[in-house]
């Protein structure tokens, strides 16, 4: 393909490294922010944390799926269509399943525990978890699996299907000159496009297909995810277009923080805007549609512009964390619920008590990546890659060299 960017590109890496993370963040975040509901709920909870949980909620998983488009597109020269599917299936069907039945259980039972008061112990949990005929806690099943759930592991779920997709779509996909089509694309379609799709998703669709996270049913978010993973892998396909995006970093992060700013004075209800007791005329609604969306698209195009400048660079760190990053998201928010859950018994107040479940929850990470990474059986569940056995050969005695060189 021409143009095609097939080198190795770090600045994906620790794009996607640092995505993740900040999902890290976000989850923690979720268990104190005020009004937000989540699995569970701290009693120390923060109206002011609202305001920095909006500047990456918009953003933070369009970026992991744009990366996900990124990194398929770089991997396409080099790997059949059969060998991808059976990776994806390797990679990620399996440790979803897995993590579905080992992993996801009890941030249910805790869930249980503080929303429905359930009393029994966890064993006894599992014993109803796993049957999908049960009739315990009707109001929390996903049909037709009972109460079996995949939880913040949907995102493995949905990358696996778009993955499916994108095989059928491959014959047209990359019939397709993209560099060509691209080369020559002006700043205010790379930001008016993709602004302009998410408005006409968020009206023709968000009403009637809110978010599930469930996939069948979950249009507007797949309308989301699948056009920003097909938007990376076109990106990806494009070097001018690339380039273009990093020069203008600086145009992205200041158009990103100004539009920030009027979220943030509209989310805490500054009256500009507003029509008769409080209804939006409809200018104002599709102002505010375009405010939110172009918020979303400046953000990706400023994450993606600067670490392309200042990232593309490989270390030992991130030899470390592209390996440790997927068990490490598969374990993460087990790990918060469990020590928040805990922690909450002893009243430590909010700000420290969330300072030792960020510690605790980045120390249980590494060592469940630890443990995972020293045996066949865990790599091959949470989606490494198995450790190749190296051979080495025997030295030959003083004897047997000479006579393999003839001297004996």
């Amino acid at each position: 393909m021409t143009n095609q960017i097939d080198t190795r590109r770090y600045d994906i890496d620790w794009l996607r490294t640092l995505a993740f993370l900040l999902l890290i963040f976000y989850h923690i975040g979720q268990f104190y922010v005020a009004d937000w509901q989540w699995h569970v709920k701290s009693e120390y909870q923060s109206d002011f944390l609202k305001n920095i949980m909006l500047l990456v909620n918009q953003w933070r998983m369009p970026l992991i799926f744009l990366i996900s488009g990124i990194a398929l597109a770089l991997v396409e020269p080099k790997i059949s269509a059969s060998k991808l599917l059976k990776l994806r299936f390797v990679r990620i069907y399996i440790p979803l399943i897995v993590g579905m039945y080992l992993v996801v259980p009890p941030q249910l039972y805790y869930e249980l525990i503080q929303g429905s008061g359930y009393t029994g112990n966890y064993w006894e949990f599992m014993n109803f978890y796993i049957d999908i005929n049960t009739d315990r806690y009707p109001e929390k099943h996903h049909d037709p699996v009972g109460l079996i759930t995949w939880n913040h592991l949907w995102y493995l779920a949905y990358l696996f299907h778009y993955t499916l997709a994108y095989l059928l779509l491959k014959p047209l996909l990359t019939r397709i000159n993209w560099a060509y089509l691209t080369q020559n694309v002006s700043l205010f379609i790379i930001v008016f496009l993709p602004t302009s799709l998410l408005v006409i998703y968020d009206i023709a669709l968000e009403d009637d297909f809110p978010k599930t996270h469930a996939l069948i049913d979950d249009w507007y978010n797949h309308a989301i995810y699948f056009t920003v993973f097909l938007l990376g892998y076109i990106l990806a396909k494009s070097k001018a277009l690339w380039d273009s995006i990093i020069n203008h970093r600086k145009l992205w992060l200041t158009g990103a923080c100004i539009s920030f700013i009027l979220i943030i004075l509209r989310f805490n209800r500054v009256g500009w805007l507003d029509g008769v007791h409080g209804e939006y005329p409809i200018w104002a609604q599709l102002s505010l549609t375009y405010l939110w969306a172009i918020n979303k698209v400046l953000w990706l195009l400023t994450v993606v512009s600067f670490s392309g400048a200042y990232l593309n660079r490989n270390s030992k760190l991130l030899s470390y964390m592209n390996e440790a990053i997927l068990p490490w998201y598969i374990l993460h928010q087990t790990i918060i619920i469990f020590v928040a859950m805990n922690l909450a018994k002893y009243a430590l107040g909010g700000v420290l008590e969330s300072t030792l479940v960020v510690i605790m929850t980045f120390i249980g990470c590494g060592i469940g990546y630890e443990i995972i990474r020293r045996f066949s059986l865990t790599r091959f569940l949470f989606g490494m890659k198995l450790l190749r056995k190296t051979v080495q050969s025997k030295l030959p005695t003083s004897k047997e060299y000479k006579t393999k060189e003839g001297l004996a």
